[in-house]
């Protein structure tokens, strides 16, 4: 695969990637079966706050994956190609790595709401 080529797919895929973007499943608001109690604003908070502080490693750990994958696989072309690999799965690994990590954010801040009582669902 030449590079030309690998630059033309790379430029695809962070447009999809963009294109795909929505709200951070973290910042998306919470759905409710039942009323909104009185300290369910200051919950909130709290519990986005103690998401946020997840692990930030999730992120560079996928980056890094990526690009070693990306370089296994472009080294049977030649340097060139091994380094476009490389830059391609560190994009892909990233992206992935934090779509994990916004994931799992989510999670926990929906736990935290239901373990102080709000009815949250999702």
């Amino acid at each position: 695969m030449t590079t030309k080529i690998m630059l033309t797919c790379t430029a695809m895929l962070i447009g999809l990637a963009v294109s795909a973007c929505d709200l951070a499943p973290s910042a998306k608001p919470l759905r409710l079966s039942g009323p909104v109690g009185a300290t369910f604003s200051q919950d909130e908070a709290e519990c986005r706050n103690i998401a946020q502080q997840y692990d930030q490693t999730l992120s560079s750990g996928g980056a890094i994956a990526g690009a070693l994958i990306g370089a296994a696989v472009g080294a049977g072309e030649s340097h060139e190609e091994a380094l476009a690999g490389a830059a391609i799965g560190g994009l892909v690994g990233a992206a992935e790595g934090t779509l994990d990590k916004e994931e799992s954010q989510r999670d926990m801040i929906i736990r935290c709401m239901q373990n102080r009582g709000h009815p949250v669902i999702g």
